[in-house]
Protein backbone atom coordinates (compact mmCIF):
# COMPACT_ATOMS: atom_id res chain seq x y z
CA UNK A 1 0.00 0.00 0.00
CA UNK A 2 1.38 3.38 -1.05
CA UNK A 3 0.94 5.48 2.11
CA UNK A 4 2.21 8.68 0.42
CA UNK A 5 -0.66 8.52 -2.07
CA UNK A 6 -3.18 7.55 0.62
CA UNK A 7 -2.07 10.48 2.77
CA UNK A 8 -2.55 12.96 -0.09
CA UNK A 9 -5.98 11.51 -0.88
CA UNK A 10 -7.11 11.70 2.75
CA UNK A 11 -5.92 15.28 3.13
CA UNK A 12 -8.05 16.26 0.15
CA UNK A 13 -11.17 14.10 0.56
CA UNK A 14 -11.50 12.78 4.14
CA UNK A 15 -13.60 14.98 6.43
CA UNK A 16 -13.09 15.40 10.16
CA UNK A 17 -16.36 13.53 10.75
CA UNK A 18 -15.05 10.54 8.80
CA UNK A 19 -12.14 10.30 11.21
CA UNK A 20 -14.47 10.64 14.19
CA UNK A 21 -16.62 7.69 13.06
CA UNK A 22 -13.54 5.49 12.63
CA UNK A 23 -11.96 6.53 15.94
CA UNK A 24 -15.21 5.88 17.80
CA UNK A 25 -15.45 2.41 16.28
CA UNK A 26 -11.96 1.44 17.50
CA UNK A 27 -12.01 3.46 20.74
CA UNK A 28 -9.06 5.61 19.68
CA UNK A 29 -8.80 8.94 21.54
CA UNK A 30 -9.93 11.73 19.23
CA UNK A 31 -7.80 14.68 18.27
CA UNK A 32 -8.65 18.29 17.61
CA UNK A 33 -8.01 18.33 13.86
CA UNK A 34 -8.06 16.12 10.82
CA UNK A 35 -4.31 16.54 10.45
CA UNK A 36 -3.70 15.18 13.96
CA UNK A 37 -6.13 12.32 13.39
CA UNK A 38 -4.36 11.41 10.15
CA UNK A 39 -1.02 11.24 11.97
CA UNK A 40 -2.57 9.12 14.74
CA UNK A 41 -4.16 6.82 12.19
CA UNK A 42 -0.84 6.27 10.43
CA UNK A 43 0.75 5.42 13.77
CA UNK A 44 -2.01 2.97 14.69
CA UNK A 45 -1.99 1.15 11.34
CA UNK A 46 1.71 0.98 10.55
CA UNK A 47 3.64 1.57 13.75
CA UNK A 48 2.07 -0.62 16.39
CA UNK A 49 5.46 -1.22 18.03
CA UNK A 50 5.42 -4.07 20.54
CA UNK A 51 1.62 -3.96 20.64
CA UNK A 52 -0.65 -5.07 17.86
CA UNK A 53 -2.17 -2.10 15.98
CA UNK A 54 -5.73 -1.23 16.91
CA UNK A 55 -6.60 -1.16 13.22
CA UNK A 56 -5.19 -3.92 11.03
CA UNK A 57 -3.89 -3.22 7.56
CA UNK A 58 -6.82 -5.15 6.06
CA UNK A 59 -9.40 -3.22 8.12
CA UNK A 60 -7.85 0.07 7.10
CA UNK A 61 -7.92 -0.92 3.42
CA UNK A 62 -11.64 -1.69 3.76
CA UNK A 63 -12.32 1.62 5.48
CA UNK A 64 -10.35 3.80 3.07
CA UNK A 65 -12.24 2.26 0.14
CA UNK A 66 -15.76 2.82 1.47
CA UNK A 67 -15.52 5.62 4.08
CA UNK A 68 -16.91 8.21 1.64
CA UNK A 69 -20.25 6.38 1.83
CA UNK A 70 -20.97 8.69 4.78
CA UNK A 71 -21.31 12.42 4.13
CA UNK A 72 -23.39 14.98 2.26
CA UNK A 73 -24.28 12.33 -0.31
CA UNK A 74 -26.88 11.56 -2.92
CA UNK A 75 -28.49 8.12 -2.54
CA UNK A 76 -30.29 6.77 -5.61
CA UNK A 77 -32.45 3.74 -4.80
CA UNK A 78 -33.24 1.31 -7.64
CA UNK A 79 -35.83 -1.42 -7.17
CA UNK A 80 -35.00 -4.71 -8.88
CA UNK A 81 -37.61 -7.10 -10.20
CA UNK A 82 -35.60 -10.04 -8.88
CA UNK A 83 -33.29 -10.33 -5.88
CA UNK A 84 -29.61 -10.62 -6.72
CA UNK A 85 -28.36 -14.15 -6.07
CA UNK A 86 -26.65 -14.53 -2.69
CA UNK A 87 -24.34 -17.13 -4.17
CA UNK A 88 -23.33 -14.77 -6.97
CA UNK A 89 -22.53 -11.91 -4.60
CA UNK A 90 -20.62 -14.20 -2.25
CA UNK A 91 -18.62 -15.48 -5.22
CA UNK A 92 -17.82 -11.92 -6.35
CA UNK A 93 -16.67 -11.10 -2.83
CA UNK A 94 -14.44 -14.17 -2.61
CA UNK A 95 -12.71 -13.51 -5.92
CA UNK A 96 -12.37 -9.75 -5.64
CA UNK A 97 -8.60 -10.00 -5.93
CA UNK A 98 -9.20 -11.08 -9.52
CA UNK A 99 -11.82 -8.39 -10.13
CA UNK A 100 -10.01 -5.45 -8.57
CA UNK A 101 -7.22 -4.39 -10.93
CA UNK A 102 -6.73 -0.90 -9.51
CA UNK A 103 -6.43 0.28 -5.90
CA UNK A 104 -7.17 3.66 -4.41
CA UNK A 105 -3.53 4.13 -3.45
CA UNK A 106 -2.57 3.68 -7.10
CA UNK A 107 -3.90 7.22 -7.67
CA UNK A 108 -1.28 9.90 -7.30
CA UNK A 109 -2.34 13.50 -6.66
CA UNK A 110 -0.14 16.43 -7.66
CA UNK A 111 0.08 18.43 -4.44
CA UNK A 112 0.60 21.70 -6.35
CA UNK A 113 -2.25 21.51 -8.85
CA UNK A 114 -4.58 19.03 -7.14
CA UNK A 115 -4.79 17.03 -10.38
CA UNK A 116 -4.71 13.24 -10.33
CA UNK A 117 -2.23 11.50 -12.62
CA UNK A 118 -3.00 10.45 -16.19
CA UNK A 119 -2.89 6.69 -15.61
CA UNK A 120 -6.15 7.02 -13.67
CA UNK A 121 -8.27 7.30 -16.80
CA UNK A 122 -11.50 5.37 -16.25
CA UNK A 123 -13.99 3.97 -13.75
CA UNK A 124 -12.40 1.38 -11.47
CA UNK A 125 -13.75 -1.12 -8.95
CA UNK A 126 -11.51 -0.73 -5.90
CA UNK A 127 -13.20 -2.96 -3.29
CA UNK A 128 -15.97 -5.47 -2.64
CA UNK A 129 -16.96 -5.44 1.02
CA UNK A 130 -19.35 -7.77 2.85
CA UNK A 131 -21.19 -6.21 5.80
CA UNK A 132 -22.29 -9.28 7.77
CA UNK A 133 -24.23 -7.28 10.38
CA UNK A 134 -26.54 -5.73 7.77
CA UNK A 135 -26.32 -8.62 5.27
CA UNK A 136 -25.22 -6.51 2.33
CA UNK A 137 -22.42 -6.14 -0.20
CA UNK A 138 -20.75 -2.82 -0.99
CA UNK A 139 -19.10 -2.40 -4.39
CA UNK A 140 -16.82 0.65 -4.13
CA UNK A 141 -15.78 2.52 -7.27
CA UNK A 142 -13.69 5.52 -8.19
CA UNK A 143 -13.84 7.43 -11.46
CA UNK A 144 -12.02 10.48 -12.82
CA UNK A 145 -14.15 13.61 -12.89
CA UNK A 146 -13.52 17.01 -14.46
CA UNK A 147 -14.36 20.11 -12.42
CA UNK A 148 -13.78 23.83 -12.66
CA UNK A 149 -11.96 25.78 -9.98
CA UNK A 150 -9.70 28.73 -9.25
CA UNK A 151 -5.93 28.78 -9.29
CA UNK A 152 -3.74 30.68 -6.82
CA UNK A 153 -4.24 33.99 -8.64
CA UNK A 154 -8.00 33.57 -8.97
CA UNK A 155 -8.07 32.43 -12.59
CA UNK A 156 -10.61 29.79 -13.62
CA UNK A 157 -9.06 26.43 -14.41
CA UNK A 158 -10.13 22.89 -15.21
CA UNK A 159 -8.68 19.93 -13.35
CA UNK A 160 -9.24 16.23 -12.67
CA UNK A 161 -10.36 14.82 -9.33
CA UNK A 162 -11.41 11.48 -7.83
CA UNK A 163 -15.13 10.75 -7.82
CA UNK A 164 -16.12 8.14 -5.20
CA UNK A 165 -19.25 6.01 -5.62
CA UNK A 166 -20.68 2.92 -3.94
CA UNK A 167 -23.27 0.39 -5.11
CA UNK A 168 -24.93 -1.38 -2.19
CA UNK A 169 -26.86 -4.63 -2.67
CA UNK A 170 -28.79 -6.42 0.07
CA UNK A 171 -29.16 -10.17 0.54
CA UNK A 172 -32.80 -9.83 1.56
CA UNK A 173 -33.78 -6.75 -0.42
CA UNK A 174 -34.99 -6.10 -3.96
CA UNK A 175 -33.06 -2.87 -4.29
CA UNK A 176 -29.68 -1.40 -5.09
CA UNK A 177 -28.48 1.86 -3.58
CA UNK A 178 -25.99 4.04 -5.49
CA UNK A 179 -24.23 6.52 -3.20
CA UNK A 180 -21.94 9.40 -4.13
CA UNK A 181 -21.05 12.95 -3.19
CA UNK A 182 -22.35 15.64 -5.60
CA UNK A 183 -18.98 17.22 -6.38
CA UNK A 184 -19.21 21.01 -6.74
CA UNK A 185 -18.55 22.63 -10.14
CA UNK A 186 -18.71 19.27 -11.89
CA UNK A 187 -18.36 19.11 -15.69
CA UNK A 188 -18.42 15.32 -16.14
CA UNK A 189 -17.62 11.96 -14.53
CA UNK A 190 -15.71 9.61 -16.84
CA UNK A 191 -17.36 11.28 -19.84
CA UNK A 192 -20.89 11.33 -18.39
CA UNK A 193 -22.59 14.66 -17.67
CA UNK A 194 -25.54 15.57 -15.47
CA UNK A 195 -28.91 15.95 -17.17
CA UNK A 196 -29.11 19.50 -15.83
CA UNK A 197 -27.80 21.48 -12.90
CA UNK A 198 -29.72 19.45 -10.30
CA UNK A 199 -30.33 16.10 -12.05
CA UNK A 200 -27.52 13.66 -11.20
CA UNK A 201 -29.40 10.57 -12.38
CA UNK A 202 -27.13 9.96 -15.43
CA UNK A 203 -24.16 9.71 -13.04
CA UNK A 204 -26.09 7.29 -10.82
CA UNK A 205 -27.11 5.24 -13.87
CA UNK A 206 -23.46 5.05 -14.94
CA UNK A 207 -22.42 3.38 -11.68
CA UNK A 208 -25.51 1.17 -11.62
CA UNK A 209 -24.51 -0.03 -15.08
CA UNK A 210 -21.01 -0.73 -13.76
CA UNK A 211 -22.29 -3.04 -11.03
CA UNK A 212 -24.58 -4.75 -13.55
CA UNK A 213 -21.42 -5.83 -15.40
CA UNK A 214 -20.78 -7.99 -12.33
CA UNK A 215 -24.26 -9.09 -11.24
CA UNK A 216 -25.91 -9.23 -14.66
CA UNK A 217 -28.51 -7.06 -16.38
CA UNK A 218 -31.37 -6.15 -14.05
CA UNK A 219 -35.01 -5.40 -14.80
CA UNK A 220 -36.15 -2.40 -12.78
CA UNK A 221 -39.49 -1.76 -11.12
CA UNK A 222 -40.13 1.95 -11.53
CA UNK A 223 -41.02 3.52 -8.14
CA UNK A 224 -44.53 4.50 -9.21
CA UNK A 225 -45.68 3.77 -5.67
CA UNK A 226 -43.51 6.52 -4.18
CA UNK A 227 -46.00 9.46 -4.37
CA UNK A 228 -48.48 7.41 -2.37
CA UNK A 229 -45.72 6.36 0.05
CA UNK A 230 -44.64 10.00 0.47
CA UNK A 231 -48.26 10.89 1.23
CA UNK A 232 -48.32 8.27 3.98
CA UNK A 233 -44.93 9.48 5.18
CA UNK A 234 -46.13 13.09 5.29
CA UNK A 235 -49.30 12.20 7.15
CA UNK A 236 -47.42 10.24 9.80
CA UNK A 237 -44.49 12.67 10.08
CA UNK A 238 -46.77 15.69 10.45
CA UNK A 239 -49.09 14.06 12.97
CA UNK A 240 -49.30 15.70 16.39
CA UNK A 241 -49.18 12.30 18.19
CA UNK A 242 -51.44 13.73 20.89
CA UNK A 243 -54.17 11.28 22.01
CA UNK A 244 -56.21 14.10 23.54
CA UNK A 245 -56.51 15.80 20.14
CA UNK A 246 -57.37 12.49 18.45
CA UNK A 247 -60.14 11.95 20.99
CA UNK A 248 -61.69 15.41 20.60
CA UNK A 249 -61.41 15.26 16.81
CA UNK A 250 -63.05 11.84 16.59
CA UNK A 251 -65.82 12.93 18.94
CA UNK A 252 -67.06 15.70 16.61
CA UNK A 253 -66.65 13.97 13.23
CA UNK A 254 -70.38 13.49 12.71
CA UNK A 255 -71.17 16.98 13.95
CA UNK A 256 -68.65 18.51 11.51
CA UNK A 257 -70.09 16.44 8.64
CA UNK A 258 -73.61 17.69 9.42
CA UNK A 259 -72.31 21.25 9.75
CA UNK A 260 -70.70 21.06 6.32
CA UNK A 261 -73.90 19.64 4.87
CA UNK A 262 -76.01 22.47 6.33
CA UNK A 263 -73.64 25.13 5.00
CA UNK A 264 -73.88 23.70 1.48
CA UNK A 265 -77.65 23.44 1.68
CA UNK A 266 -77.84 27.09 2.78
CA UNK A 267 -75.92 27.97 -0.41
CA UNK A 268 -78.51 26.11 -2.55
CA UNK A 269 -76.13 23.22 -3.25
CA UNK A 270 -77.62 19.75 -3.57
CA UNK A 271 -75.44 17.66 -1.29
CA UNK A 272 -76.61 14.36 -2.77
CA UNK A 273 -75.46 15.46 -6.24
CA UNK A 274 -72.26 17.04 -4.95
CA UNK A 275 -70.97 14.40 -2.55
CA UNK A 276 -67.31 15.10 -3.41
CA UNK A 277 -67.77 18.76 -2.49
CA UNK A 278 -69.33 17.78 0.82
CA UNK A 279 -66.46 15.38 1.57
CA UNK A 280 -63.86 18.02 0.73
CA UNK A 281 -65.51 20.69 2.89
CA UNK A 282 -65.82 18.22 5.79
CA UNK A 283 -62.12 17.40 5.54
CA UNK A 284 -61.13 21.08 5.46
CA UNK A 285 -63.20 21.87 8.54
CA UNK A 286 -61.90 18.80 10.37
CA UNK A 287 -58.30 19.78 9.59
CA UNK A 288 -58.86 23.36 10.71
CA UNK A 289 -60.41 22.14 13.94
CA UNK A 290 -57.44 19.83 14.61
CA UNK A 291 -55.04 22.71 13.90
CA UNK A 292 -56.73 24.77 16.60
CA UNK A 293 -56.54 21.84 19.00
CA UNK A 294 -52.80 21.56 18.29
CA UNK A 295 -52.39 25.22 19.27
CA UNK A 296 -54.25 24.48 22.51
CA UNK A 297 -52.89 21.05 23.53
CA UNK A 298 -49.58 20.91 21.66
CA UNK A 299 -47.73 18.11 19.90
CA UNK A 300 -45.98 15.13 21.44
CA UNK A 301 -42.61 13.94 20.15
CA UNK A 302 -41.17 10.46 20.20
CA UNK A 303 -37.50 10.14 21.13
CA UNK A 304 -36.71 8.96 17.60
CA UNK A 305 -39.26 10.60 15.34
CA UNK A 306 -39.79 12.01 11.85
CA UNK A 307 -41.16 15.41 10.95
CA UNK A 308 -41.23 17.48 7.75
CA UNK A 309 -39.72 20.84 6.84
CA UNK A 310 -40.64 20.80 3.13
CA UNK A 311 -43.32 19.38 0.87
CA UNK A 312 -43.68 19.72 -2.89
CA UNK A 313 -46.66 18.65 -4.99
CA UNK A 314 -46.97 18.62 -8.79
CA UNK A 315 -43.39 19.69 -9.45
CA UNK A 316 -43.01 23.31 -8.38
CA UNK A 317 -46.71 24.21 -8.33
CA UNK A 318 -47.20 23.68 -4.59
CA UNK A 319 -43.95 24.13 -2.67
CA UNK A 320 -44.19 24.59 1.10
CA UNK A 321 -41.13 25.08 3.28
CA UNK A 322 -40.89 25.99 6.95
CA UNK A 323 -37.96 26.48 9.34
CA UNK A 324 -39.98 26.09 12.54
CA UNK A 325 -38.69 23.61 15.13
CA UNK A 326 -42.09 21.91 14.76
CA UNK A 327 -41.68 21.47 11.00
CA UNK A 328 -44.97 21.00 9.16
CA UNK A 329 -46.82 19.84 12.27
CA UNK A 330 -48.50 23.05 13.44
CA UNK A 331 -49.32 26.52 12.21
CA UNK A 332 -50.53 27.93 8.90
CA UNK A 333 -47.88 26.11 6.83
CA UNK A 334 -48.96 22.76 8.29
CA UNK A 335 -52.58 23.45 7.31
CA UNK A 336 -51.53 24.43 3.79
CA UNK A 337 -49.39 21.28 3.45
CA UNK A 338 -52.24 19.01 4.51
CA UNK A 339 -54.65 20.65 2.05
CA UNK A 340 -52.09 20.44 -0.74
CA UNK A 341 -51.42 16.73 -0.33
CA UNK A 342 -55.16 16.02 -0.11
CA UNK A 343 -55.59 17.17 -3.72
CA UNK A 344 -52.18 16.55 -5.31
CA UNK A 345 -49.49 13.91 -5.64
CA UNK A 346 -46.39 14.60 -3.56
CA UNK A 347 -43.09 14.30 -5.43
CA UNK A 348 -40.69 15.62 -2.74
CA UNK A 349 -40.57 15.86 1.03
CA UNK A 350 -37.98 17.41 3.31
CA UNK A 351 -37.49 15.08 6.27
CA UNK A 352 -36.30 15.90 9.78
CA UNK A 353 -35.17 12.84 11.74
CA UNK A 354 -34.48 13.09 15.45
CA UNK A 355 -32.22 10.21 16.43
CA UNK A 356 -30.27 9.68 19.65
CA UNK A 357 -30.23 13.36 20.47
CA UNK A 358 -29.15 14.43 16.97
CA UNK A 359 -31.21 16.07 14.24
CA UNK A 360 -30.79 15.23 10.55
CA UNK A 361 -32.38 16.95 7.55
CA UNK A 362 -32.59 15.55 4.04
CA UNK A 363 -34.83 15.45 0.97
CA UNK A 364 -36.66 12.48 -0.59
CA UNK A 365 -37.55 13.00 -4.25
CA UNK A 366 -39.37 10.96 -6.91
CA UNK A 367 -37.58 9.82 -10.07
CA UNK A 368 -38.29 7.70 -13.14
CA UNK A 369 -36.07 4.67 -12.53
CA UNK A 370 -34.97 5.40 -8.96
CA UNK A 371 -35.87 7.73 -6.14
CA UNK A 372 -33.36 10.04 -4.52
CA UNK A 373 -32.47 10.71 -0.89
CA UNK A 374 -30.05 13.60 -0.54
CA UNK A 375 -28.57 15.56 2.31
CA UNK A 376 -29.39 19.14 3.06
CA UNK A 377 -25.76 20.36 2.87
CA UNK A 378 -24.82 18.45 6.02
CA UNK A 379 -22.85 15.32 6.88
CA UNK A 380 -25.22 12.35 7.23
CA UNK A 381 -24.18 8.85 8.22
CA UNK A 382 -25.31 6.14 5.82
CA UNK A 383 -27.17 4.28 8.58
CA UNK A 384 -29.48 7.30 8.95
CA UNK A 385 -30.39 7.15 5.27
CA UNK A 386 -31.12 3.44 5.65
CA UNK A 387 -33.68 4.23 8.35
CA UNK A 388 -35.62 6.31 5.82
CA UNK A 389 -35.33 3.59 3.16
CA UNK A 390 -36.69 0.99 5.57
CA UNK A 391 -39.61 3.29 6.41
CA UNK A 392 -40.41 3.80 2.73
CA UNK A 393 -40.18 0.03 2.20
CA UNK A 394 -42.81 -0.44 4.90
CA UNK A 395 -45.14 1.92 3.04
CA UNK A 396 -44.35 0.18 -0.24
CA UNK A 397 -45.32 -3.18 1.28
CA UNK A 398 -48.59 -1.70 2.55
CA UNK A 399 -49.38 -0.23 -0.88
CA UNK A 400 -48.45 -3.45 -2.64
CA UNK A 401 -50.62 -5.48 -0.28
CA UNK A 402 -53.59 -3.15 -0.83
CA UNK A 403 -53.21 -3.39 -4.63
CA UNK A 404 -52.92 -7.16 -4.40
CA UNK A 405 -56.05 -7.50 -2.27
CA UNK A 406 -58.14 -5.05 -4.34
CA UNK A 407 -57.23 -6.73 -7.61
CA UNK A 408 -57.85 -10.19 -6.18
CA UNK A 409 -61.27 -9.12 -4.86
CA UNK A 410 -62.29 -7.83 -8.30
CA UNK A 411 -60.86 -10.43 -10.67
CA UNK A 412 -59.15 -13.14 -8.70
CA UNK A 413 -55.90 -12.31 -10.54
CA UNK A 414 -53.42 -10.45 -8.29
CA UNK A 415 -51.07 -7.72 -9.53
CA UNK A 416 -48.20 -5.98 -7.77
CA UNK A 417 -47.26 -2.35 -7.25
CA UNK A 418 -44.20 -1.48 -9.31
Amino acid sequence: MNWDNIEKIMRMYTQFKHYQILFEKYNIPKKGSGKEMLATLKEEVFNGGLLLPLISNEEFQDWIAYHQIDGNNYNYVYYLKEKTSKELMANLFSKQNELVKFRLWDVNIDTESGNVDKKFSGTELIKVLYDAENKRYIFSYIAPCIVTGKDKVGQTRIYKKIFFAHCVLYEEGHYCKVVFNPTANLIEVDGVQKENRTDWSPIADMFFNEVQKLIGKQILNSPNWLPQALHKFAEEASDHNNPTIHEYSFRVEEEISNFARNILISADINVELNNALHTKLTQDIQQSFESQLVEKYGIQDDQNSFSLFKQRSDGVVHNITVESIYGLRKGVAAQAARRSRTDNDIDLVGVILSLKGKTYKFLVECGLDAYLIRGNNAFIEEEVVDIVIRKLNEYRDEIQSAVFNNQKDRTGDPIFAS
